[in-house]
């Protein structure tokens, strides 16, 4: 005998959204256009092809729409996505049709959102390579759009980056410190934003030629 799933409960928990229990213990959420097309009742029996169907289908739905509302609020990576979706239950059948779908309509562009930070928030925060590339790969970027978003920040951009931060961070010490101690913490502030050792050594030089004067 085939397997069989009998509607043992039906509970609206959103306008379109409802809880749907099979054989007394099996929970489902489905929205309102998948309880019309399966006609989907209390006592209604479906056959496992059915539900399997059903199942997949509104997960499908339900994904795709969760995909377009995370996107409306600010960008994303496929691995962002990805991570919200199987969060919140989703399955990976339909997961993967929903970024699929979403890189298919460039609404998803992870060479696109690397190169955007890069030449925008990379620029605006003044972050250092290594502070990007950090920020790229949490984001779940792949190492060749995270080379090609590196291009956007040179050695020139590198030092007036650090530039910023190290007479910035300088200025912030109380003079009553000894200037070394000063030029010391400046330095140890630059290597924790990630700027490199020659990059922060040449700001620590310009520090000096400007009290020098």
């Amino acid at each position: 005998m085939s397997e069989e799933f009998e509607v043992s409960k039906i509970k609206k928990i959103r306008y379109n959204l409802y809880h749907v229990i099979f054989n007394e213990e099996i929970v489902q959420k489905f929205t309102d256009e998948t309880m019309a097309t399966f006609r989907v009742n209390q006592g209604t029996v479906f056959s496992k092809e059915t539900y399997d169907e059903m199942v997949k289908n509104d997960q499908i739905k339900r994904a795709k729409s969760r995909g377009l509302d995370i996107l409306s609020r600010s960008s994303k990576s496929k691995m962002q996505i990805k991570s919200t979706l199987k969060r919140e239950g989703f399955c990976e059948e339909a997961i993967e049709h929903v970024l699929e779908f979403l890189e298919n309509y460039k609404f998803v562009d992870d060479q696109k959102l690397a190169t955007d930070i890069a030449k925008n928030k990379a620029s605006t925060k003044k972050w250092s390579k290594r502070q990007m590339v950090s920020k790229l790969m949490e984001k779940g970027i792949s190492k060749n759009d995270i080379e090609e978003a590196q291009t956007y920040i040179d050695d020139d951009k590198e030092f007036e980056n650090a530039s910023y931060h190290g007479f910035k961070k300088f200025k912030s010490l109380s003079e009553s410190k000894p200037f070394d101690e000063r030029l010391s913490k400046t330095a140890q502030s630059l290597g924790y934003k990630g700027f490199s050792y020659d990059i922060i050594r040449k700001v620590i030089d310009e520090i000096k030629k400007e009290n020098d004067n």
